[in-house]
């Protein structure tokens, strides 16, 4: 009955393809390294990840469970663990991806702190600290979550570097265009250095396309193709399709997020400590201001540093995030006013691709971490037999009514 209106509805899909300028392919290979190195020499290493489950309630009550952990291992064998779970209850409670990335953090810090034979930790995530331009709105609930996310993050940054040790970041899906927006900017400044430098710090897809719109480039519209193409893709799918054998891009350099944003950019704001958006928050006092301590602390270290890395089996490819001070940046992240590429360090990044490299037996890309993940995972049925219970009995001696939602109630019915 319904399969026939679902072909006819999906007919549309077809006009949304895009097909990859070839003309590019050249330039994103210049950043390739072709590199497919293992080795049977393995660190001491930590590897975390971690899980949520949440229940709303009517009158919007909602509980957040998350849980993480940390596994160290010595080769292949795992020999110790940090373990934490955090329940949050509000009022339309929001953040829960901050409260989580939170206990992560904390967790790989306190296994850092236990096991000081680690020398490389890997997270399951970007190590990228990104800010919403429009934070002001967020609710308190979403602002305390990203608080104590920022706090966690630094705190296990500072470790890291105060016990030189190397933190990683493994992001399995990546939908940003950092590495494209700069590629595309160094290719202009060949033609016009001007507009070049105006493109270093420019990220947003409209932004680009504005400002090479104006331009007298002769080769504008290609550039303006190139754009568009970008706007329905990423990084992470550009090189999955112009690269076939294992290696890894030249490391970026990452600014402070906040800089790349278009009021900054079009303010000419060089330093977060300048920045529109900071006076902006500090503005709007607690807990806003709050956020801001901890951005001003978090940017007085170095900076953060991405790649895109295929495994020697060739099969995907991922982002990589990795703390500054493992290639000797000691230069304060405030003080990075736009992305640059760190050709230097492609002999030092090399050791972290080996060690990659040789945690991903075919077809999988580092296994640890797909492995903690498989143990910290909440499944639906463990929640709601054996979680949701609990918190409903915690909640009622606390003096509420926890009724589920009609809509909950209708598909536990439905499952039985």
């Amino acid at each position: 009955m319904f399969f026939q209106r679902f072909i006819d509805s999906v007919s549309y899909l077809e006009s949304l393809s895009f097909s990859f300028d070839d003309s590019f392919r050249d330039i994103y290979m210049s950043c390739w390294i072709e590199f497919a190195e293992k080795t049977d020499n393995l660190p001491v290493f930590a590897v975390v990840d971690g899980s949520r489950g949440s229940t709303t309630f009517r009158g919007g009550l909602k509980v957040v469970c998350v849980r993480a952990l940390a596994n160290v291992y010595e080769g292949w064998n795992i020999v110790g663990n940090v373990f934490d779970v955090d329940v949050r209850v509000g009022q339309r409670l929001q953040g829960e991806s901050f409260f989580m990335s939170a206990l992560e953090l904390k967790c790989l810090r306190k296994a850092l702190e236990k096991y000081g034979e680690v020398t490389v930790a890997l997270y399951d995530g970007s190590l990228y600290p990104t800010l919403h331009s429009l934070l002001v709105k967020f609710t308190s609930h979403q602002v305390q979550a990203y608080k104590e996310y920022l706090n966690s993050f630094y705190d296990l940054y500072k470790f890291a570097i105060e016990h030189d040790i190397v933190l990683v970041g493994v992001t399995k899906d990546s939908f940003v265009n950092y590495l494209a927006a700069r590629v595309l900017a160094d290719r202009i400044s060949l033609e016009n250095p001007e507009l070049g430098k105006r493109l270093e710090r420019l990220r947003s897809m409209a932004s680009l396309r504005d400002e090479i719109s104006k331009s007298q480039l002769e080769n504008r519209d290609v550039y303006l193709r190139e754009v568009d193409r970008m706007s329905f893709s990423s990084d992470e799918e550009t090189l999955d399709e112009f690269t076939s054998k294992a290696g890894f891009t030249v490391p970026l350099v990452l600014a402070p997020q906040p800089l790349c944003l278009s009021e900054e950019v079009k303010a000419g704001t060089k330093k977060w400590t300048d920045a529109k958006i900071r006076e902006r928050l500090l503005k709007s006092g607690p807990p806003f201001d709050h956020v801001v301590e901890a951005l001003d602390r978090l940017y007085e270290l170095p900076p953060v540093v991405m790649s895109y890395w295929r495994p020697y089996h060739g099969v995907g490819v991922y982002r990589l995030d990795v703390c500054g001070h493992f290639f000797g940046l000691n230069s304060k992240w405030n003080l990075t006013e736009a992305d640059f590429f760190l050709e230097e360090s492609v002999e030092k990044l090399k050791h972290i691709i080996v060690l990659l490299n040789s945690l991903s037996p075919e077809p999988f890309a580092v296994k640890p971490l797909l492995d903690v993940d498989d143990l910290v995972r909440f499944k639906v049925k463990v929640y709601r037999e054996c979680y949701e219970p609990i918190i409903v009995d915690a909640l009622k001696k606390a003096g509420l009514k926890p009724l589920l939602t009609k809509r909950d109630l209708r598909e536990m019915a439905v499952r039985m």
